[in-house]
């Protein structure tokens, strides 16, 4: 067994995963890009819709111990 693996034995380490979407920006938004990014604060989730998919293709929604939205504030 290597020495970090002995060392590390029995003891537990958490990594928690916090997601913030930051707001589209004026280049963006003068493009005419769409946001495809919805932030779902109560289930802690993401969801991204593909453009232009079809309807047999669902959006993908992705789990998070914290997420912030494009209102939040980075201080």
């Amino acid at each position: 067994m290597p020495e970090e693996a002995i060392k590390n034995e029995g003891e537990i380490e958490n990594v928690r995963v916090v997601v913030r979407v930051r707001p589209m920006d004026k280049n963006e938004l003068d493009c005419g890009s769409q946001n495809v990014i919805k932030v779902d604060k109560s289930n802690r989730s993401i969801t991204v819709v593909k453009p232009g998919a079809n309807s047999s293709e669902p959006p993908k929604v992705y789990y998070f111990d914290n997420v912030f939205g494009e209102d939040s504030t980075q201080t």
